[in-house]
């Protein structure tokens, strides 16, 4: 896998010409050794081991034909029979149990077993030895010793036994088939769901590059050395390199029960219809202008279950090495926020790992955590609260001689305010669009997007800003202004939702709801306190359809304007006709309910 994992299959090598090269090296370093074979004598065993192949010794010595067995049953005896310059750790019969591994697959049986065994090059057990080995299946041991050798912490009980291909050392046990994370993936039993999910991106295709050319067969290349690459675009969705033996991870795996319960928790925010309209505000032509655009035709079902499943997916890895997450492995207590692959934070460490099945199970490369369920708050993960910006958002603004200017926020004494949006906002904090209306009886109307909306309800806020400098110079006029919601029904059709302060006020006190309003003006109007930063409530809106995942280019939008007379002496002297917004917040009304309840 390019970048974070490659599969490699070899299929007939040739290696004649190695073996001829091997041989006349051989009998030049025989006959360069005769004048001094009185100074270099071996045991006879020795020299009966050293001029066999690695093959031949494994299967004629009787302490190994467990291991032999279960080589030849793999296919890889043949290898071992070729120059390729190997180094095996043999376990001698009777130091593990043959039969847990007789009911593997071949290719199973080389990938846990076989090759678990056996590294490149020649490794030799002389001296002091502290060497970190990789072996032909990925994995990592240790050969320690000093006299005495010990491979993956297992005696060596015979070292160096020579071959014309290799070395081999006899030790007591098998060495331990950890996977990593994503052969865990492949072979865990109750992530049905999860496997089947992740094994859609895996895609495997010849790396001509790395392959050695075989000769042309009817116009088609074949090759004697054939390199398969196995690739995942998965991993790259997830910043999560979990087929990396040198990576460390934590990996939430939910089992079939949790991966369903979290789909049926998510699946109502992704509610998508085909052909989505709505108000194309972007090519108005004027302020009462209801032009209409629909989006591209999409599989509703199709999209809905693949935006569900991606959102699963999106937060279930945690790298060892964050520092937000090292107390994952190590002793201590749980810290106050988890960090995912992904860069997204949680609050709840504690909340999030109970539902852990078991004790963490080791892995190659970190550990898995099998989870009964996930416990994620929505607005951690894939329903977030919302911000938009006038000077981001703004979609279009009318009169024409209308402008928005971007004003920093001051204090009365010149210095910049500080901690307007609280100390965790993502906000521009201290610039926002200044909206003049252009001349002295025109009054500015303003559409902002308000793209990947949910099919959820948001809690509705407004933050007004203060003039530049209020204290000193300025419009200390509040804004008096309306707010008109343009979105798609379940149906298709585009409507409009008028925000009202009698009906926001209610809300907010728990009264008795009035009528919707069917139209806005000066009673439906809010009003904010120009002498600070004022957030105000104007309502709650469920919006029947989903947005994200259309891109940024079909959204719902607010119409703003204001009720202002522009004839009417007093309403121009009380009210401001420009238009100071920093942020239209939507904020899911679960997490509100949420931090009320735990004040």
């Amino acid at each position: 896998m390019r970048n974070d994992m490659k599969t490699y299959i070899n299929i007939g090598k040739m290696m004649k010409a190695c073996s001829l090269c091997c041989g006349v090296a051989t009998a030049i370093a025989l006959a360069s050794c005769t004048d001094f074979s009185d100074y270099n004598e071996v045991p006879a065993e020795q020299n009966s081991a050293a001029s066999q192949t690695l093959w031949e010794n494994i299967s004629q010595n009787p302490q190994l034909t467990d291991f032999a067995a279960l080589v030849q049953k793999s296919g890889f005896d043949a290898v071992l029979n070729t120059p390729r310059s190997l180094t095996v750790w043999a376990p001698v019969n009777g130091s593990f149990s043959p039969s847990d591994y007789q009911g593997l697959s071949s290719e199973d049986l080389l990938t846990q077993f076989v090759k678990g065994h056996i590294a490149e090059y020649s490794h030799a057990a002389t001296g002091k030895v502290d060497e970190r080995i990789h072996m032909l299946n990925n994995k990592s041991f240790t050969f320690a010793g000093d006299g005495s050798y010990t491979f993956g912490e297992l005696p060596v009980s015979e070292a160096n036994v020579p071959s014309t291909n290799g070395l081999m050392h006899l030790m007591n046990g098998a060495a331990k088939f950890y996977p990593n994370l994503y052969e865990y993936i492949k072979s865990g039993e109750g992530i049905d769901q999860l496997r089947e999910h992740f094994m859609r991106y895996e895609t495997t295709e010849l790396d001509p590059n790395a392959s050695v050319k075989g000769p042309m067969i009817n116009g088609i290349q074949t090759y004697i050395d054939s390199v398969m690459v196995t690739d995942n675009s998965m991993l790259s969705q997830l910043n999560a390199r979990i087929a990396n033996e040198d990576s460390s991870y934590t990996f939430l795996m939910p089992t079939d029960k949790a991966f369903t319960e979290m789909y049926n928790r998510v699946k109502p925010y992704y509610n998508f219809i085909s052909g989505t309209k709505m108000h194309d505000v972007e090519n108005y032509e004027s302020a009462s202008a209801t032009n209409v655009k629909t989006a591209p035709a999409i599989d509703a079902a199709y999209m809905n279950d693949s935006l569900v499943r991606r959102t699963i997916m999106n937060n279930l890895v945690y790298s060892n090495n964050d520092a937000y997450n090292k107390w994952l492995v190590n002793a201590g207590e749980y810290t106050d926020t988890l960090r995912s692959t992904t860069r997204h934070k949680f609050s709840n460490p504690r909340e999030l790992l109970a539902p852990t099945i078991g004790e963490p199970i080791e892995a190659s490369n970190g550990y898995v955590r099998l989870m009964d369920s996930l416990a994620f708050y929505p607005w951690e993960t894939y329903c977030p609260e919302l911000v938009f910006e006038p000077i981001r958002y703004m979609a279009k603004l009318f009169p024409d001689a209308a402008q928005m200017t971007v004003k920093t926020v001051v204090g009365a004494n010149g210095s910049y305010l500080t901690g307007i949006f609280g100390p965790e906002t993502t906000l521009t904090e201290y610039r926002y669009g200044w909206v003049s209306p252009g001349g002295d009886r025109t009054l500015p109307v303003m559409f902002i997007k308000l793209p990947n909306v949910m099919s959820t309800t948001y809690n509705f806020y407004v933050v007004y800003m203060p003039s530049a400098r209020p204290s000193i110079a300025g419009d200390s006029r509040p804004n008096w202004l309306n707010y008109q919601l343009n979105y798609c029904d379940a149906k298709g059709a585009t409507q409009v939702y008028n925000f009202n302060k009698a009906y926001a006020d209610s809300l907010l006190t728990g009264g008795p709801l009035p009528k919707l309003a069917t139209k806005v003006d000066a009673s439906t109007a809010f009003l904010n306190d120009p002498t600070k930063t004022d957030t105000i409530f104007i309502g709650r809106f469920t919006f029947p359809v989903n947005y994200r995942g259309l891109g940024e280019d079909y959204y719902p939008s607010i119409r703003i304007s204001s009720p202002i007379n522009v004839f009417n002496k007093t309403q121009l002297e009380t009210y401001s006709r420009d238009i100071r917004i920093a942020a239209i917040l939507l904020r899911p009304v679960e997490l509100e309910e949420f931090e009320a309840k735990n004040k």
